[in-house]
C-alpha cells in the first residue's frame, strides 16, 4: 500500500511540475544560476570604450575589463569579461539584464610589464559611465539595445 502511495505522489509531483513550467514558473532548486522566467525583459548590452595610460594617453593592450554589479554577493553569476586590443579598444556585448544603478567596470592588467608596463587596477561605477538606450521598434521581444561607453585612464602600478 505504501508503494502505491509513493507512486501516486511521484506522479502528482511530475504532473504538477509540468503544469507549472508550462505556465512560466521555474524551480527553486538551482539557486547558483540565474533563472530567466517567462516575461523577463531582454536587451542587448554593448560595452564600448578605450583604455589608455593616464600619464601618456597611449592605448593599453591586454587589460581585462570586467562588467559586474556592486552587489555581486547577491548576483555572483553576473559577470562578463572583455579584453582590450592593441589599440586599447574594448568592444563586446552580453544579453543579461543588469541594473544600471549597480553596474560597474573593473580594469585589471593581466600581462604584467608587457604592453607599456604594469598598471594598477581601477573601477568605474555607473555614475562614471555613459549608458544610452536605443529602442528597436521592429522587435517584439528584444526592446532595444543599451550602449555602455567609457574612457578609462589607468595609472602605473607602484614599483615593489
Amino acid at each position: 500500500m505504501d508503494n502505491m502511495k509513493a507512486k501516486a505522489r511521484h506522479l502528482y509531483k511530475l504532473i504538477a511540475g509540468s503544469i507549472l513550467s508550462l505556465l512560466g514558473f521555474s524551480s527553486c532548486e538551482n539557486i547558483l544560476e540565474p533563472v530567466l522566467e517567462y516575461g523577463t525583459p531582454h536587451a542587448t548590452f554593448k560595452v564600448i570604450g578605450e583604455v589608455k595610460a593616464a600619464d601618456s594617453s597611449k592605448p593599453i593592450e591586454g587589460i581585462v575589463v570586467k562588467v559586474s554589479r556592486d552587489d555581486s554577493y547577491r548576483y555572483h553569476w553576473f559577470e562578463h569579461k572583455f579584453l582590450s586590443d592593441k589599440d586599447g579598444k574594448v568592444n563586446g556585448e552580453f544579453n543579461e539584464w543588469p541594473s544600471d544603478e549597480n553596474l560597474m567596470l573593473t580594469f585589471e592588467d593581466i600581462d604584467g610589464e608587457e604592453n607599456g608596463g604594469l598598471f594598477a587596477p581601477d573601477t568605474l561605477r555607473a555614475k562614471d559611465l555613459r549608458i544610452e538606450f536605443t529602442e528597436n521598434k521592429n522587435s517584439h521581444w528584444n526592446k532595444g539595445d543599451y550602449t555602455i561607453s567609457f574612457d578609462a585612464k589607468l595609472k602605473k602600478a607602484p614599483k615593489q
